[in-house]
């Protein structure tokens, strides 16, 4: 836990993030990119952020799957076993193993900015040329 002196009480405060962050507002940047780093994490909230209510494994992956032209029950096992419970811990979805359900959590905001601005940073790869390179954009 780092603390540093407030300039104007020289008391000294923390800059710790809480240790229990479930439920809570308070999200750090290290998190929410961590969460946001893996494609398929980015991709399950695309679909997530779409939706008013809560989705079957098995659609979640078949949507994910088109959009990355992968096998779906591929998906559906790494979204199980890596992806949902990932995005369940970091508190931005409500995944239940056992109904294989997943919905945005309530608390899921704090991720929405950071996903926009992926999606943004994505259009201009697919709509360039198959011989775009790096140093063109």
């Amino acid at each position: 836990m780092s603390q540093a002196p407030n300039n104007s009480t020289g008391e000294e405060t923390t800059n710790a993030p809480p240790e229990d962050r479930r439920g809570s507002c308070v999200r750090s940047l290290d998190e929410i990119f961590e969460t946001l780093a893996a494609e398929r994490r980015r991709n399950a909230l695309y679909v997530l952020y779409r939706r008013a209510e809560g989705i079957t494994l098995s659609e979640l992956a078949e949507e994910i799957a088109g959009a990355e032209d992968a096998d779906a029950e591929r998906v559906a096992t790494s979204l199980h076993h890596v992806h949902l419970p990932k995005l369940a811990d970091v508190g931005v979805a409500d995944y239940d193993p056992a109904a294989e359900t997943v919905r945005l959590a309530t608390d899921s905001e704090p991720f929405r900015r950071y996903l926009t601005a992926a999606e943004d940073e994505r259009r201009p790869l697919r709509r360039g040329s198959d011989s775009a390179t790096l140093s063109e954009f």
